[in-house]
């Protein structure tokens, strides 16, 4: 899947373990760039579409279902959150500056913990890469912490398992050689962190 040539927006994806701050970092940035007056959409998987409501009830352990069944549901809801109307690849053809609070890479990790890793690749490969790939790092025992004061907790929110998703997000971005990746201490101060986000679009000619 690749985007038309001629005039591109640019594709800006935060990736973490659960309490990590993604949505966090997508919020203040989002704010940051309506401050500065740049066109941009702020969006996150998994999406607020009929595929993502399902998914949102597996999340959540209202609904079962298996995990390879899982994966497959994750790759349809990105599909639609790319090619649908006003989706990702739209606007990025449009020039817009598009901020995702995760993408491929939570598949990539999340699902091959339970998954065959060649099957979640192979589900994944042909989405577009994003421009910048933001890992926010925070181990497995601070994430835990920090959504422990939540009324409820999700399927993956478990200590062992995100420290296994922690590991594959390591694995994956430490090797990616197409995409522009930034690794983050996510035990630092949140604004020191965005800061960071925002010196670093600067550099990669992002903003």
């Amino acid at each position: 899947m690749s985007l038309k040539r001629g005039r591109e927006g640019r594709f800006v994806v935060f990736e973490g373990i659960d309490g990590s701050g993604t949505t966090t970092q997508c919020r203040m940035l989002s704010q940051r760039l309506r401050n500065a007056g740049r066109a941009f959409w702020t969006t996150s998987e998994p999406t607020g579409g009929p595929i993502g409501r399902v998914l949102r009830d597996i999340l959540s352990g209202r609904l079962a279902a298996a995990p390879e069944t899982v994966a497959y549901l994750f790759a349809a809801d990105r599909s639609d959150h790319l090619l649908g109307a006003g989706g990702v690849i739209e606007r990025l053809e449009a020039g817009e500056l598009v901020v995702c609070d995760r993408y491929k890479h939570s598949s990539l990790a999340y699902q091959s913990v339970e998954n065959d890793p060649l099957l979640v690749a192979d589900l994944n490969r042909r989405f577009v890469d994003p421009d910048i790939v933001f890992f926010i790092d925070l181990p497995a025992s601070v994430g835990d912490q920090r959504i422990s004061g939540r009324p409820s907790r999700e399927i993956y929110e478990k200590i062992a398992f995100q420290e296994q998703v922690r590991t594959r997000y390591l694995e994956l971005l430490r090797d990616e050689a197409r995409i522009h990746v930034e690794i983050l201490d996510g035990t630092t101060p949140q604004a020191a962190i965005a800061e960071k986000v925002w010196l670093a679009l600067h550099e990669a000619s992002i903003l």
